[in-house]
């Protein structure tokens, strides 16, 4: 009963370590802005390392006078990081047995497919938004703004602001 009970505890244990190992905490997801196309004329944003769950719901460019240009179209793309490639291979030492058993100690050898760490999946999205006036935009683009909506995996809606690309 008792090795039963020890079994459990340790699969246990073993199963949340990994669960939580593959899950990750969550992350804030990172956006950024350029400048892009003929004479500089759009503004690319890219929404990055957006964790499963995340949706980005609008891509904004706020003007001086409050007004808002929404991006027309929202790509989606996903990638992923980290070892991919087997690893080296792992040598283990074990020992079985007890009071009531004779003790047998073991030796494993493994070589890891998976490579030496958990791959990291993210997800990234791109919009693309024309100023309506491109001129009155490089004129003075400090004051317009651009903002990222997302809700992440328990609905919650946020919000993302960076400051608007500048002509350099």
């Amino acid at each position: 009963m008792r090795s039963r009970f020890t079994f459990v505890l340790l699969a246990s244990l073993f199963l949340a370590a990994c669960a939580r190992e593959t899950m990750g905490p969550p992350r804030t997801p990172k956006a950024e802005a350029r400048l892009t196309g003929p004479e500089a004329t759009a503004i690319e944003v890219r929404v990055l390392d957006m964790t499963a769950g995340t949706t980005v719901d609008q891509v904004l460019l706020i003007g001086p006078s409050g007004q808002r240009i929404a991006a027309p179209r929202l790509t989606h793309s996903s990638r992923e990081s980290g070892a991919v490639v087997p690893s080296r291979p792992s040598i283990g030492f074990g020992v079985t047995g007890g009071s009531a058993s004779p003790v047998n100690p073991s030796i494993s050898l493994g070589w890891s497919l998976t490579g030496d760490g958990p791959a990291r999946r993210s997800r990234e999205v791109k919009a693309l938004i024309v100023p309506p006036d491109p001129a009155a935009y490089r004129a003075a683009p400090e004051a317009w703004r651009i903002e990222v909506r997302y809700s992440d995996i328990t609905g919650q809606t946020n919000v993302l602001s960076l400051p608007a690309p500048r002509l350099e």
